[in-house]
């Protein structure tokens, strides 16, 4: 199962039996690998949105942290419009005509995968692309979040209209020690452990840096107009090997988690 735009909103938890249970809401946009199937209120367009500053009003009302925005081709957001009562999607096809799947850019800017924020047509989502979108709701957890307060702030390198100027901003914090420190110098003080080099946080940090460095590679190698046979075999063989560096089992060893006990 596919959730598509997971972010801090929609990871929830409550307790049961003196344990703590963490639980995803809002299951608009999740496609269900299993039977083929997904929903069906998506509209034609690329679907993205943006975290407001927690001091953002319009009309003198406090908004939601997260509003639903659609990229144009252009790949800046702009207001989607609002979805009426009992209309179907213009672009929903009957039975008979699901021969092409298409391809969406859903989810919520700071916390959408890499693959999902370059300008090119978006890949189909993967369900490597949620636990990378779970890896930035941690990152923005720990660099945020005020207990006293219990209340979140924002990485204001994150927060941009277009989705490729903030795919640049994470690349950034991905691959460069100093903007990291930046994004991380208001941590509160009990959740700044959380960013110490060695944690099971840096340890994911690490290994989407490399997914992504991967990416560079790849793209160089896809580049050339008349590429060798041995080229293409190395294309294919890198493309195989990224796919294969996360996976749930991969993810909750660097978390340090039994996976056995999910």
């Amino acid at each position: 199962m596919l959730h598509c735009n997971i972010e801090l909103n929609s990871i929830m938890w409550y307790e049961r039996d003196g344990r703590v249970v963490g639980a995803l809401c809002d299951w608009d946009l999740a496609e269900d690998q299993g039977s083929g199937g997904s929903r069906t209120n998506r509209r034609a367009g690329d679907n993205a949105a943006m975290v407001r500053p927690l001091d953002w009003k319009e009309n003198s009302v406090a908004k939601a942290t997260t509003t639903e925005l659609q990229a144009t081709a252009e790949d800046q957001a702009t207001e989607q419009p609002p979805k009426l009562e009992g209309a179907a999607p213009s672009n929903v096809a009957t039975d008979s005509q699901c021969v092409v799947k298409p391809r969406y850019r859903t989810g919520t800017g700071p916390f959408m995968a890499m693959d999902l924020l370059r300008v090119s047509d978006p890949p189909i989502h993967k369900y490597r692309h949620d636990l990378e979108s779970f890896f930035y709701a941690y990152i923005y957890f720990a660099a945020t979040y005020n207990p006293d307060e219990q209340a979140f702030g924002h990485i204001k390198d994150w927060q941009r209209a277009s989705l490729a100027g903030i795919g640049d901003n994470k690349r950034s914090f991905l691959e460069e020690e100093s903007i990291r420190r930046d994004v991380m110098k208001a941590a509160h003080y009990t959740l700044k452990p959380l960013l110490d080099k060695g944690t099971p946080l840096m340890k994911l940090l690490e290994e989407f840096n490399e997914i992504e460095l991967d990416w560079h590679i790849i793209k160089v190698l896809g580049s050339k107009s008349a590429p060798s046979e041995r080229t293409r075999a190395k294309f294919e063989s890198l493309e195989q090997e990224r796919e294969e560096k996360m996976s749930f089992s991969i993810f909750m060893k660097l978390l340090g988690v039994p996976e056995e006990s999910f």
